[in-house]
């Protein structure tokens, strides 16, 4: 009789914890640093809430449920808290052009926050290590940049620069150290890559006139 009442009551605690509200805080941010407004936090039967200017949402839930968080142009991210928290949210851009275009319509992110990051690749959202080469790395997922083939080799311009040189090349700092070819460099090792023309890229005077190309390696 006694086993069959601690039975009992062990599942009326079971369901009891079931049933229990907790609440989910946080800020959602993409790349890690810049805040996404409007996005959709969604707990299961509980319904949906949308992130303020700042990225803040609070949601009260039921233990256990799943909360998904969901804006176009990002991937979805998922999680299932079992407690009160207050938690950080990072969603990864996918990274298009018109992904781009659907975020900053959508409000999202600012667009200079998005010019600049998706100048600003980092490892953590872009999978640097699933390019053959630096070049293929660099085609077409920086704004203003191209990779020309030639028949010596790749060739990298920073359209929007006035070039005065004649291979019209930028300025490369690897690990802040002026090279001359990047191309030895292989994409699993990079940290991160920063591209600089215009005002940006005029500290580094004549040097700097057809852009410059910062990588910063997992060595540094």
């Amino acid at each position: 009789m006694k086993n069959l009442i601690a039975l009992i009551l062990f599942f009326m605690t079971v369901a009891s914890g079931m049933g229990q509200e907790i609440t989910l805080s946080g800020t959602v941010r993409c790349f890690n640093r810049f805040p996404l407004r409007s996005v959709e936090v969604s707990a299961g039967k509980s319904g949906t809430v949308i992130t303020d200017s700042t990225g803040w949402f609070t949601i009260t839930m039921r233990r256990g449920e799943k909360v998904t968080f969901e804006a176009e142009g990002f991937e979805s991210f998922n999680l299932q808290p079992q407690k009160s928290d207050t938690v950080p949210v990072n969603l990864v851009f996918r990274g298009r052009e018109k992904d781009a275009i659907v975020a900053i319509g959508n409000g999202y992110i600012r667009k200079e926050d998005l010019t600049f990051a998706v100048s600003n690749l980092e490892q953590e959202n872009n999978g640097f290590s699933n390019f053959s080469n630096i070049y293929d790395m660099l085609r077409g997922r920086f704004p203003g940049v191209e990779v020309i083939n030639t028949p010596a080799g790749p060739v990298i311009q920073v359209r929007g620069t006035n070039s005065l040189s004649l291979s019209g090349e930028p300025l490369y700092l690897v690990d802040g150290i002026p090279v001359d070819d990047i191309s030895t460099i292989e994409p699993v090792n990079i940290r991160s890559v920063n591209v600089l023309k215009d005002a940006a890229a005029a500290y580094y005077g004549t040097r700097g006139t057809n852009g410059v190309i910062i990588i910063e390696t997992k060595f540094k």
